[in-house]
């Protein structure tokens, strides 16, 4: 019973963000400046931050854990990668919520950089099908509500289907390192290519032949119309980043899993990690600062997500915790960032020379 009662006490927590964020930006203006997008990049980031060193004071709530037997058959579920032989209650519960918190901050800042993707082909998305920029924020808040659903579906559905049968993992694993050494060979299409894929998308041929179908922007999602009911341009988007976003969610989501079996640590550093996402977009939009090395910074951290599921037994031998998961997650990251930006620096250095 405490395990509902946590996961409604933190949905309710996300509706409210939701909902402030929803009502702060209905004051501003259509398109959210670049000041804005930072300012609430850093919010939403400052709050996932805030939520993760909480567990090291509440984390044990998640499960009802009253006793040492509750806390050993937590761990043993979960495959938590702590020993707790040994320890008393207090000690044994401290420790817990700390690899809680490990765990969390490594899937978040995992799922953070893997939502790169998303956003550029969410820009896609929106060049594609001529969106005006001041629709961009409606349908996007409106497509990280069902992201915030279709994980939940997801990620509860596929731990009870992991807890059941645990060589699923291993197929997973498959595809995460499929994935991972596919990117680091993926070529950029260029725009006009993409343009013409995203026109041929099965979604947009459904939404042609639907004979109520309003192909632009200005009426919100749906209308009503001579007691008729018109679906708009603005949901065939929302529909196509809604899809976009469960693809992408076979990829990050075992990823997770990689790290942790508890589903619920999964949901909490799944959803802090999307919920920033639209102000992320406008940053990103704004700045038009696309990382060079991108596809090789995630394929280096899904390919290293496979190989930490495959040989877990192993690394569990050698002494390889959650830390190293934590390190190796943020060093990848900054090694994609730092690098980006010094190809980028040297390439206007190379053209200013070239000028002269």
């Amino acid at each position: 019973m405490e395990e509902i009662f946590s996961l409604l006490g933190f949905i309710v927590l996300v509706a409210i963000l939701m909902i402030i964020d929803l009502r702060v930006g209905k004051t501003q203006h259509h398109v959210m400046t670049l000041k804005s997008a930072a300012w609430w990049s850093i919010f939403w980031i400052a709050t996932g931050i805030i939520f993760g060193f909480s567990l090291l004071i509440w984390g044990h709530h998640i499960h009802s854990i009253h006793s040492l037997e509750d806390l050993s058959l937590i761990i043993q579920k979960h495959r938590h990668m702590i020993n707790i032989s040994g320890l008393s209650f207090d000690d044994a519960l401290k420790l817990y919520r700390q690899n809680l918190t490990l765990e969390y901050f490594t899937g978040y800042f995992l799922e953070k950089s893997l939502s790169l993707d998303n956003i550029f082909v969410w820009l896609l998305v929106f060049m594609s099908f001529k969106v005006p920029e001041k629709y961009y924020k409606d349908i996007l808040f409106w497509g990280i509500v069902g992201a915030v659903v279709f994980r939940f579906i997801f990620i509860f559905g596929l731990s009870s289907i992991i807890s059941s049968f645990e060589w699923v993992l291993y197929i997973f694993a498959g595809i995460l390192l499929y994935t991972g050494i596919s990117m680091f060979f993926r070529k950029k299409d260029n725009e006009e290519k993409e343009k013409e894929k995203y026109k041929n998308h099965f979604l947009v041929k459904w939404f042609s032949k639907y004979r109520h179908f309003y192909p632009d922007y200005d009426r919100g999602f749906i209308f009503r119309k001579g007691g008729v009911v018109f679906v708009t341009g603005s949901l065939l988007v929302l529909c196509i980043i809604e899809f976009t976003d469960i693809i992408f969610a076979v990829d990050s989501i075992p990823a997770i899993f990689a790290i942790t079996a508890d589903p619920f640590i999964i949901y909490f550093s799944n959803i802090f990690a999307i919920l920033g996402l639209r102000a992320l977009f406008f940053l990103i939009y704004h700045g038009l600062r696309s990382l060079y090395y991108l596809n090789y910074g995630l394929g280096a951290l899904l390919t290293l997500m496979a190989v930490k599921i495959i040989a877990k037994d192993w690394l569990h031998e050698i002494g390889f915790t959650n830390t190293h998961s934590l390190l190796l997650v943020l060093s990848i990251i900054a090694i994609t960032i730092i690098a980006s930006l010094l190809k980028k620096k040297n390439s206007k250095i190379k053209v200013n020379v070239e000028k002269q």
